[in-house]
């Protein structure tokens, strides 16, 4: 009869684990999706970064997210960018999203090639 507890103690934690990883997914899509409709952007393709969180490497809390994205502009321009959904106290229950771009010349150069 123990056992019977403890395996459903454990369901219930790994069903709340993943419940709530696909709701940070979510939460970030949403607040990038929002994001890039404000300024006028297409979001082409976005990666999570969980490890590699580039430039806001050491300024990212566990309760953030951090995405490496690829946008169009209006123009038609393609640009990189790191963005950072939530806030440091609240998290992505935060609307914030902050913003690193990539520099140009970079891209330029990785264009001729």
């Amino acid at each position: 009869m123990g056992y019977i507890f403890i395996f459903l103690w454990m369901l219930i934690g790994l069903l709340l684990v993943i419940v709530s990883m696909r709701w940070e997914r979510r939460r970030s899509a949403a607040l990038i999706d929002r994001w890039a409709q404000a300024q006028g952007y297409q979001v082409l393709e976005r990666q999570s970064r969980l490890f590699d969180r580039g430039p806001f490497f050491w300024r990212t809390s566990k309760g953030q997210t951090v995405y490496y994205i690829t946008l169009r502009d209006e123009q038609g321009q393609v640009r990189q960018a790191w963005l950072r959904c939530g806030n440091w106290f609240l998290g992505l229950w935060s609307d914030e999203v902050a913003v690193e771009w990539e520099q140009p010349q970079q891209y330029a150069a990785n264009r001729a090639q």
